[in-house]
């Protein structure tokens, strides 16, 4: 696994490095309604898509609702040589630890 699972008390640790991205893999719907400050949203359907415009010098904290589609994207990612963590549970967990 070229890839970390992180769980909520890391990920609090982890945004905060400077050369860190949280990406919101949810909906634009979901992501308008409640997402972690400071997250850009890239809903998974789109992610192919974006992923040229992701600089490979970042490290990719990617949350989705429960965890899945942030596992798929992180393994999708890390094959093509971005450095990619995850966050346990997705953003139920982050909403239950508020």
């Amino acid at each position: 696994m070229d890839f970390q699972t992180i769980s909520i008390r890391e990920f609090n640790e982890y945004r905060k490095r400077p050369d860190a991205w949280v990406i919101d893999l949810r909906s634009k719907e979901e992501f308008e309604e409640v997402h972690v400050e400071g997250a850009r949203n890239i809903p998974y359907e789109e992610l192919k898509m974006y992923q040229k415009y992701l600089p490979k010098d970042k490290l990719y904290i990617l949350y989705c609702d429960r965890g899945s589609s942030s596992l798929m994207a992180a393994r999708e990612l890390s094959r093509e040589g971005y450095r990619t963590v995850t966050v346990v549970g997705g953003f139920q967990a982050v909403i239950q630890k508020r």
